[in-house]
């Protein structure tokens, strides 16, 4: 009976043993599964990153050629509108005014609209690095660790500097259509393209020469029939241009006069006289009935005589 017991005994040792032996390797199993599973996620983590920089990149490429495109053709637009201006003038006034026509309409909408996506392909450019940073945060030392490893290997860096080069480009983008878009408008202020037949340009200004002689106030009724009135002159150059299409004998009407109250000179549209070109010993008023209106000559100098003279005028509109 002591030996029958003995090997129970013994028995049942060994299949303790045995049954700790099975906990420990189970135990020494499970950290590794885990590890292997954690591991598995970063690398996918890392892979989704690289694939979001990747379209990225690509849908940011592709936006700037398609702008600068689009810049090239609105160049080839202007280039053609100068080439077809020096051909003949009636073509030119034609072309310049499709031109602008096409611009304002073309840039008004688009410039917002590409200015409008480059700034969202901005933003999500810093979305996708804030994004970065909070995966760099939330992964812990080990991916922090793998993402050093890969810097140290150059794997990120060509990325960022082609990133860099992108944004550069998307400066260059911009800068030639906001230049193109000044040289629009600097065409607009040089070239008036609206001026009525028979209407000479100056500025953006048109001006009418009367081939008949009326009295003053006739002539200012007679501009008011064009929606223009009696010449205003603000500045020495549109003076001289005035004088310039006047011939020796003739005198013409201006907008100036002080019937109002002597001594006071103002302009049609209710403006004192700031800039004068009275030649000397004017104005003077003399005679009976007195002088209150303002002409001017080939020489550019101005002159008062009585309004119900019969003179020449010239009428003033905008473009």
């Amino acid at each position: 009976m002591s030996q029958g017991g003995g090997a129970v005994g013994t028995y049942e040792k060994w299949e303790f043993a045995e049954g700790m032996e099975l906990e420990k390797q189970e135990q020494r199993k499970a950290p590794k599964g885990v590890l292997s599973i954690l591991t598995l996620s970063l690398e996918r983590a890392v892979t989704l990153l690289y694939v979001l920089l990747a379209l990225t990149f690509v849908f940011f490429t592709t936006l700037t050629v398609v702008n600068l495109q689009r810049v090239s053709a609105a160049w080839k637009a202007l280039e053609q509108a100068r080439m077809q201006s020096e051909n003949s003038h009636t073509t030119a006034w034609h072309n310049l005014s499709e031109v602008r026509r096409v611009l304002d309409k073309q840039f008004s909408g688009e410039l917002k609209v590409i200015r409008s996506r480059l700034l969202n392909v901005s933003q999500e450019l810093e979305n996708v690095r804030w994004k970065m940073t909070r995966c760099k945060e939330d992964c812990g030392k080990e991916l922090s660790d793998r993402l050093r490893v890969l810097e140290e290997r150059d794997v990120l860096e060509p990325v960022l500097r082609q990133l860099a080069e992108v944004k550069q480009e998307q400066n260059r983008t911009s800068a030639l259509l906001d230049a193109a878009l000044e040289e629009k408008r600097n065409l607009s202020e040089i070239l008036c393209t609206r001026c009525p037949a028979g209407w000479q340009q100056f500025a953006k200004t048109c001006y009418f020469f009367s081939t008949t002689n009326k009295p003053w106030l006739a002539a200012k009724d007679s501009c008011a029939d064009f929606n223009a009135h009696l010449a205003v002159i603000d500045t020495e150059q549109e003076n001289k241009f005035l004088a310039n299409h006047i011939m020796d004998n003739r005198v013409f009407w201006l907008g100036l006069t002080d019937v109002h109250k002597e001594g006071d000179w103002q302009w049609v549209d209710g403006r004192s006289i700031s800039l004068s070109f009275w030649n000397r010993g004017e104005p003077n008023n003399v005679g009976h009935d007195g002088e209150d209106c303002a002409t001017i000559y080939s020489t550019g100098y101005w002159n008062d005589v009585p309004c119900s003279n019969a003179e020449s005028w010239i009428c003033e509109r905008s473009c």
